[in-house]
């Protein structure tokens, strides 16, 4: 094995060897230009991509977001602009930093100017809303799908459109997101999702978001967390907390079911303001008692013989008598009685408050708009059989409207439960609204054009050098080294006068005429001699 071994350096040198000068240069200069283009090629693959994460509009502003990105656990590679006013972030932590700056309500998008105005003449307001919707879709899009546990994702926006009034401007965007997921999503990370969405389309609330997967599971559906345990300023905060409950349990059920994917409820609740207070009393005789509740009772009797009889005093006077002179009477009596009873019977005194903010649930009423998604994908299309002859486009321009679903009644009656309010006073409308995903195209990006050329370069070089190797080895073969001996025994014998002659002067005469037959040989016999002593 030793042996073997110490072979090795000899081969490898007789294999060098047996190139000549110019053929060593070329192989020295092919193998230093593919060193150097897999230098290049590792440099570009190794070299951190970063991509931009937010263009600030001032200072202050980056310097709070490189302060978030610094406490961010795990860290974040992140650079800046040299004026300091864009940031970028490491194209594998895009999400990441998005989340984190979602979750602080920083905006990581604005849409550029030029996107926006870029156009001619013709390019109406309606116009650039719609590029600007299919703008902020593909970037949440892109920027969902960055997330480690997210394979895709389509996103739906409903952006109100500004004419001018109070209302428009209010008025939040609304998102429809569905997620392709390696792994299943904890209801925390759907809420940092949804908060990133709710920033990056500048709404301040976040009811008008919904996310689900591929497999209709909802993930998220507007504020789960709605409470009136907080004081309310006014009578229409406490409607409006009343009524975001209300709601909340409703979609909760509703969901619950897994009939529909978005769901919206508005309520109407009919909130008594007023504060009522009674106060009852019960009266009731003590235990062995029959006389019935008795709060006074006056008794007063007069009896009088032989005389005048009436009450003492004025009382028995008569306006219409005339008044004589009476004498006095000898044998009269009068007696007078007179009694009084006040009874203490057990009470029982009952006083009732009915505060203000009561609901009137016979009074309220409860509208529902359900839309139950039909999805369909690219590729399950072409399966099927439904793109026989029609394009993609045409086939989801030919099918984008809902059809209207007829809402069983055991739907209603589960919202007036959930709810309290009489089913005749729920208004419950369904829609089936088809959502299409189109077929993943594979983005070719610069640095994957480099990798591809420097790749055929690679392969060509090395192409060269074999083909070189092989030619020479070809040549090599062709020019078979041939001995003096084997010319000497090749040449017919020639039969020699019988002349004194010296031995030299005969094998000259030999080899002359050999030169003079075989030209070609004798040229090859001779630059076989010089390589083997010039060591070529």
């Amino acid at each position: 094995m030793a042996d073997k071994l110490k072979e090795i350096p000899a081969k490898i040198l007789a294999w060098w060897n047996r190139y000549t000068s110019k053929q060593k240069t070329i192989i020295i200069s092919i193998v230093a230009g593919v060193v150097l283009a897999l230098a290049i090629l590792v440099t570009v693959l190794t070299r951190p991509q970063y991509e931009t994460l937010v263009i600030c509009e001032s200072t202050k502003e980056s310097s709070a977001i490189i302060e978030l990105l610094e406490g961010a656990s795990p860290a974040i590679d992140y650079v800046y602009s040299e004026d300091g006013y864009q940031i970028k972030v490491e194209k594998s932590q895009i999400g990441q930093a998005n989340l984190l700056l979602g979750a602080n309500n920083i905006p990581t998008m604005r849409m550029s100017i030029s996107d926006v105005t870029s156009g001619g003449l013709s390019t109406t307001e309606s116009d650039k809303l719609k590029l600007y919707k299919a703008y902020q879709e593909e970037m949440l899009e892109e920027a969902l799908e960055s997330m480690g546990n997210v394979i895709a994702a389509t996103v739906d926006l409903n952006i109100p459109e500004d004419d001018g009034t109070m209302i428009a401007q209010n008025e939040d965007a609304s998102a429809a997101i569905m997620l392709e997921l390696r792994d299943t999503l904890t209801n925390d990370q759907a809420s940092n999702i949804a908060q990133f969405v709710k920033t990056a389309l500048g709404n301040e609330k976040i009811q008008t978001i919904t996310i689900i997967d591929n497999e209709g599971n909802l993930l998220f559906s507007g504020d789960d967390n709605q409470s009136i345990t907080s004081n309310a300023n006014n009578q229409f905060t406490v409607k409006q907390q009343t009524e975001a409950v209300l709601e909340s349990n409703i979609k909760k059920v509703l969901l619950g079911t897994n009939e529909y994917n978005l769901i919206e409820v508005s309520s109407n609740l009919e909130v008594d303001f007023s504060s009522v207070e009674e106060t009852e009393h019960l009266f009731y005789p003590a235990d062995g008692q029959t006389q019935g509740v008795l709060s006074h009772e006056d008794i007063y009797e007069s009896e009088a013989t032989g005389g005048v009889s009436g009450v003492p005093g004025t009382d028995s006077n008569n306006e219409d008598n005339t008044d004589y002179v009476i004498p006095d009477y000898e044998n009269s009596s009068s007696s007078t009685s007179e009694i009084s009873r006040d009874y203490l019977p057990n009470e029982k005194v009952t006083l009732t408050k009915i505060p203000a903010g009561l609901v009137q649930y016979g009074k309220s009423s409860v509208s529902v708009a359900a839309v139950k998604y039909k999805v369909l994908k690219e590729k399950d299309a072409k399966s099927q059989g439904l793109l026989d002859g029609i394009t993609w486009d045409e086939y989801k321009a030919m099918n984008q409207e809902r059809t209207k679903l007829e809402v069983d009644e055991d739907i209603v009656d589960l919202v007036a439960k959930a709810s309290g309010i009489d089913a005749e006073n729920i208004s419950f409308v369904a829609y089936e609204e088809p959502m299409y995903i189109d077929a993943e195209s594979i983005p070719v990006s610069g640095t994957d054009i480099l990798q591809i050329v420097l790749i055929v370069l690679i392969l060509g070089l090395l192409a060269f050098v074999i083909f070189r190797s092989m030619r020479s080895e070809k040549v090599v073969e062709e020019e078979e080294e041939v001995s003096v001996e084997s010319l000497l025994y090749s040449t017919p014998e020639v039969v020699l006068d019988d002349i004194e002659v010296e031995t030299k002067s005969e094998t000259r005469k030999l080899i002359e005429k050999f030169v003079d037959e075989n030209p070609e040989a004798a040229a090859n016999l001779l630059r076989n001699w010089l390589n083997e002593d010039w060591g070529m």
